[in-house]
């Protein structure tokens, strides 16, 4: 779990209000961790500094005799602090560093660390937008030195039991489907994503992602969005839009001058021109190119690795 900062910054009116955030804030990670979530909660380093109500902040709040000792505790147990503590992983790192996340508007360290490593955003519910079980974010990234891009993104999030409960579908899918390198994820294809279709040309491509590669959950979370994508599209036009990841195709000038490169031989010895993709958000320019041809309801894989030259 991931503690959404911006959270915190409006105190609550008084010191009874302010412990019922806390109170709130834990029944919601531990539902989190009897759901099998890890009972870990990522924060930024000045999250004990944070005030609560006038006059009362996460210490005072630490030490105050009227707290429950086990609540106490479950906090210190749990809390992580910086964000990124005990991750080595300098990918991950590096595409925090190089990306921006805004929450209408407003910068947010914990939403965007929530959105990189996959994982259940909280908050404390200091405002009606913290009320909702998804937080939609506007992301940029520089993709090299010369490009910077932009796309839309949902954190998948709670502020209460509730929250929690509409999420265990989720839960139970990312403990599924959670695959331990790419080999893992080639062997499953069929079971994880029964709706799509892989050319041979990913087969390698896909079994290079080692375990602890950030590209790893990025092409699993991008694999999963056209799967689901799939359960919905069941007649009619394929439609970019119902994608939570932005969908472009090529331009026309890339495709005359790299047609041969972007065709590819598909499951029905059928080779195509896969124009469609998807980029890999904060993580350079990757890209997994696929095509609709075959739809409704299923999807081609044609590629996956960095943007063709």
């Amino acid at each position: 779990m991931v503690f959404n900062d911006l959270s915190m910054r409006i105190p609550a009116d008084n010191i009874q209000t302010a412990k019922q955030r806390m109170l709130d804030l834990i029944a919601t990670a531990r539902e989190a961790a009897e759901r099998g979530v890890k009972p870990i909660i990522r924060t930024h380093s000045e999250f004990y500094a944070g005030v609560l109500a006038n006059n009362y902040s996460l210490s005072n709040w630490l030490v105050d005799p009227n707290i429950d000792r086990d609540d106490i505790r479950f906090i210190l147990t749990a809390a992580r602090t910086p964000f990124l503590a005990d991750i080595q992983n300098s990918e991950i790192e590096n595409r925090n560093i190089l990306s921006d996340f805004c929450c209408e508007g407003e910068t947010s360290a914990g939403l965007g660390i929530a959105y990189l490593l996959e994982s259940l955003a909280l908050s404390i519910r200091s405002e009606s937008k913290w009320k909702s079980n998804s937080i939609v974010l506007e992301v940029s990234w520089l993709e090299d030195s010369e490009n910077l891009n932009s796309d839309t993104v949902a954190v998948v999030h709670a502020s209460s039991k509730e929250h929690v409960q509409e999420h265990i579908a989720w839960i139970q899918e990312r403990l599924r489907t959670g695959v331990r390198d790419g080999l893992d994820l080639w062997n499953r294809r069929e079971d994880l994503f029964p709706s799509l279709l892989f050319c041979e040309s990913v087969n390698q491509q896909i079994q290079n992602l080692g375990n602890g590669d950030p590209m790893l959950r990025q092409v699993v979370r991008k694999l999963f969005e056209l799967k689901n994508y799939c359960k919905t599209w069941t007649d009619g036009a394929f439609n970019l839009d119902l994608i939570p990841s932005k969908a472009t195709p090529e331009s026309d000038s890339r495709l005359q001058k790299l047609k041969p490169k972007l065709t590819f031989k598909c499951p029905d010895n059928v080779h195509r021109i896969f124009s469609l993709h998807l980029r890999m958000t904060g993580a350079g320019p990757w890209r997994l190119h696929f095509s609709e041809e075959l739809g409704p309801a299923k999807i081609l894989i044609g590629y996956i690795g960095s943007k063709i030259r």
